[in-house]
């Protein structure tokens, strides 16, 4: 082996190893510099917002907040008649068939079911067996119920409507906001030309939270809605069926 060969293997020692200047990063450090940053970034957003799109923000903030209230109290009351109708249906089908109940349903107030029993026996009571059909008496009877039913259904169906409104607005909302946030970026560019991302930034940034300040607001409001027409829906079956359950009894009744 010649004198080249051990110095060819040796590695130069002139040339500087780049990766000796690279310092470790501190992830946690970072992350949390950028959670920090992040926040306070958002809120200064907000607080440098054009008036128009705190507007926008307050408008969609006030929907959202009336949305979870009527979530809130819509829920509770539907709960609140389930527990009643199911105690109401429970105690009248241990009555005797033919048996008056009034007084059961006043007992049961609030009870969907109830007040469709309470208006098919005060319909009966206004037709006199002897000089009406029975047939005739009983389908007066079916009506009066489902008429009371619906009515009954149709007060627990008060607000809903909101939330069918604010899920189908409030997007649109958000999205006037991303608009007006995007026209503020453009506006900042022809006035200051150029279009760094320190001009375009802040504008885009404002637009983005009006779109998820808007989707923020219309998802639950959707939700809720769709939930609600559900339980309604039940009401409404439940005090159908039931309707045809008096009848029926009744029926059986007098024909014995």
């Amino acid at each position: 082996m010649g004198r080249g060969g051990p110095r060819a293997l040796r590695p130069r020692t002139g040339r500087r190893d780049f990766t000796r200047k690279v310092k470790p990063m501190d992830h946690g450090h970072i992350l949390l510099q950028i959670g920090v940053g992040g926040r306070s970034s958002i809120l200064t957003l907000i607080a440098d917002a054009s008036p128009f799109s705190k507007f926008i923000l307050l408008v969609l903030l006030a929907q959202s907040v009336y949305t979870w209230a009527v979530l809130w109290n819509r829920l509770r009351l539907y709960e609140r008649v389930r527990l009643r109708d199911a105690g109401f249906l429970t105690a009248w089908r241990k009555l005797p068939e033919g048996a008056d109940s009034r007084l059961l349903a006043d007992q049961h107030a609030g009870s969907v079911l109830a007040r469709a029993a309470l208006a098919g026996q005060r319909t009966l009571e206004q037709l006199p067996a002897d000089k009406v059909p029975r047939e005739a008496r009983m389908e007066l009877a079916h009506r009066a119920m489902d008429r009371a039913a619906a009515d009954e259904v149709s007060m627990l169906e008060k607000h809903i409507g909101f939330l069918a409104t604010t899920g189908s607005v409030a997007p649109f909302v958000g999205l006037l906001g991303t608009v007006w946030g995007v026209m503020v970026a453009f506006v900042d560019i022809g006035a200051q030309g150029s279009a760094t991302l320190v001009v375009v930034a802040p504008g885009i940034a404002e637009a983005l939270i009006a779109t998820v300040a808007g989707l923020a607001a219309a998802i639950p409001a959707v939700i809720g809605y769709n939930h609600c027409l559900g339980r309604l829906r039940d009401f409404s079956d439940r005090g159908a069926q039931f309707s045809s359950e008096f009848v029926d009894r009744r029926l059986g009744a007098e024909l014995r």
